[in-house]
């Protein structure tokens, strides 16, 4: 929905991130993701170790045919685990214009060597352990866990993001994470108490598990937008570098004619916010699912979230008219008679935060009103 550059303060903030999970004194002995990493590389590559490499799909009720080896005589995923643990001291604070040079090509040769597609088609069976998704458990080592229960929420909150990067209509906080363990007899589920965050990877994990602790890689989302997304390829990442271009790919508007009958009438009821593309006040086609908001609308019904909200876009329309600019300069008077410095009147009237960039991801509808306030200011 809105981009983030990234300044000299996200890339501390990334490097302190990444300094913690190299950093071993902040787990237990053994149990940090260098630690895993070589263990899990190891135990890859053994005899008793079977790896499960997928050639047909499954379909029509017939299963899926897979091709069996033993990790001795297959080890191009212990060659790929050992990659991602040469190359791990700064990987987590890799810019996004480095993926495919610094790591990324390391791996695809790996996988090229081997003839390997698709690393999410591969499972894997580790002695006395349950057949398993590979990726699950390069996850598991780079201690993911960690990352979302503890390093993350940090870092978020030193960004000051608290909603969905993906509908900005909900926070992206969770009060607490669940810990489900399967029993002889039935579960038993623990409650994590955290301030925690869904975190959704915009490079998918189970395709690129070596990224999935990568900071700019995670994105602060909610948990419909998550669920939904699953792991589906989006194209959105919330971070930008300087040159790039494609910094609003979307936006809201109101229908002009929408604008017209509300200062005619007064009436604002049933004026609904539309999700745009950038350069255009009108939505896509339903049929749309390959331009930015198109597949926003697909992939997670932003649209149809935001077909809910008509009594916000009413009171945006009320606002305006009531917030004329006499009726803005006596408030003004009026504040600062009170002393308060750094007052900003579009956060007092819209109710959400505004002068930078990533201040819109503070507080839940913040877009759509800033948007919809600019395009009532230009057709004033």
């Amino acid at each position: 929905m809105r981009r983030i550059l990234i300044t000299d303060k996200i890339k501390g903030v990334a490097r302190t991130y990444s300094h913690k999970l190299e950093n071993e004194n902040n787990f237990k002995n053994g149990e940090s993701p260098k630690a895993r990493l070589l263990v899990l590389s190891d135990k890859l590559k053994k005899s008793s170790t079977k790896v499960y490499v997928l050639v047909c799909k499954g379909k029509k009720g017939k299963p899926a045919k897979y091709n069996k080896y033993s990790g001795n005589l297959y080890t191009a995923l212990s060659e790929y685990v050992k990659v991602i643990y040469d190359n791990y001291d700064g990987l987590n604070a890799l810019l996004p214009s480095e993926y495919d040079s610094h790591i990324g090509l390391k791996i695809d040769n790996v996988l090229t060597a081997y003839k390997i597609s698709d690393i999410s088609e591969i499972k894997v069976k580790l002695r006395g352990k349950k057949l398993r998704p590979f990726y699950e458990l390069v996850v598991e080592a780079m201690r993911y866990d960690r990352v979302q229960q503890e390093f993350m929420p940090e870092c978020i909150r030193d960004l000051s993001i608290k909603t969905c990067v993906y509908c900005n209509s909900q926070f992206a906080t969770t009060a607490s994470v669940q810990k489900i363990v399967k029993l002889k007899k039935g579960y038993d589920v623990k409650n994590i108490d955290a301030s925690c965050y869904d975190l959704d990877h915009n490079k998918a994990k189970s395709k690129y598990p070596y990224l999935c602790t990568n900071f700019y890689n995670l994105q602060p989302c909610c948990s419909s937008c998550n669920r939904r997304k699953n792991d589906r390829e989006l194209d959105f990442s919330l971070y930008y570098e300087d040159g790039d271009t494609n910094t609003t790919p979307v936006h809201f508007a109101m229908a002009e004619s929408d604008i017209v009958h509300f200062r005619i009438s007064n009436n604002g009821k049933g004026i609904k916010p539309y999700l745009c593309n950038e350069g255009v006040d009108t939505p896509p086609s339903v049929a749309d699912k390959s331009s930015m908001a198109g597949k926003l609308n697909d992939m997670l019904n932003v649209q149809g979230i935001y077909d809910e909200h008509e009594d916000i876009v009413e009171e945006i329309l009320w606002r305006h008219k009531i917030y004329s600019s006499g009726f803005m300069t006596a408030t003004n008077n009026q504040i600062k008679s009170l002393g308060l410095d750094g007052f900003d009147m579009k956060r007092f009237i819209l109710g959400g935060y505004y002068d930078r960039e990533g201040d819109f991801l503070r507080r839940p509808l913040s877009i759509m009103k800033n948007d919809l306030w600019e395009q009532l200011d230009k057709t004033r």
